[in-house]
């Protein structure tokens, strides 16, 4: 009977252990190679990529005969899901993420660990996310062999500051300014009728809405809070007549 090692085969090198059978089988058959014992088994994650040839041999004596198979160990694309981020609640987290080696092209699909906000595309390398919470994101890519990796990128949202432009109020139509206060300090007021520093100055009845902007220095994360003021006609002093 003739040695038959099979075909020539690849696995990605994160296989393990790969089982070859040889034909016939029996007592007489044995593999030799490189890491490989002589049942066959060959350890693919231990040896590294590469391509092997092993023999199976089959009789003995003169009846002896060898028949050869090469095994192709294909290295994982390596994946980088970008750098960690803090992100301001509500704003956006632009991701870049890298891949690099196995064989191209590549497929990507990102997922969520914690299922909060949801990517602009979960198939591309640098998608966006609206953060509304702290996210654990995977990104899973294969390569045109099939060989899959896998990284992830932590994105952690940043409190807003908790702004307060006060309670609304009603007002004469005066010309005396109003001078408002937000918190916390050292934010700006905007809107008709007053100055960044909040002092408003009526321009006739009506409602105004005036707002409150503020930007944490720490943090660099925004909110903003307003108020409606609501500009009426004073009632006129009468003294009565003279006498």
């Amino acid at each position: 009977d003739t040695a038959n090692a099979g075909n020539d085969f690849a696995v990605c090198i994160d296989t393990g252990i790969v089982q070859f059978s040889g034909i016939p089988t029996g007592s007489t058959g044995f593999w030799t190679g490189s890491s490989i014992d002589s049942t066959g088994q060959f350890d693919v994650t231990l040896a590294g990529s590469g391509i092997y040839t092993f023999t199976y041999s089959y009789g003995e004596g003169n009846c002896l005969t060898t028949d050869d198979v090469d095994l192709t160990v294909h290295d994982l694309p390596v994946v980088d899901a970008g750098v960690d981020q803090r992100v301001c609640f509500e704003d956006t987290a632009n991701i870049l993420a890298l891949v690099s080696g196995g064989i191209t092209p590549y497929s990507h699909q990102w997922t969520s660990n914690t299922n909060i906000g949801t990517l602009s595309n979960d198939t591309i390398l640098d998608p966006t996310l609206i953060v509304i919470g702290d996210n654990v994101l995977v990104l899973t890519t294969t390569d045109d062999f099939g060989c899959v990796n896998t990284d992830t990128i932590s994105i952690d949202s940043i409190p807003l500051p908790i702004v307060e432009a006060g309670n609304d109020t009603t007002l004469c139509d005066l010309p005396i300014p109003v001078t408002f206060s937000g918190t916390p300090s050292g934010g700006q007021w905007t809107g008709s009728g007053v100055t960044s520093g909040g002092v408003f100055t009526s321009m006739g009845t009506g409602l105004y809405v005036i707002k409150y902007e503020y930007t944490d220095p720490l943090t660099g994360c925004y909110n903003e809070d307003s108020l409606t003021l609501d500009v009426i006609s004073p009632d006129t002093a009468n003294a009565g007549n003279d006498f």
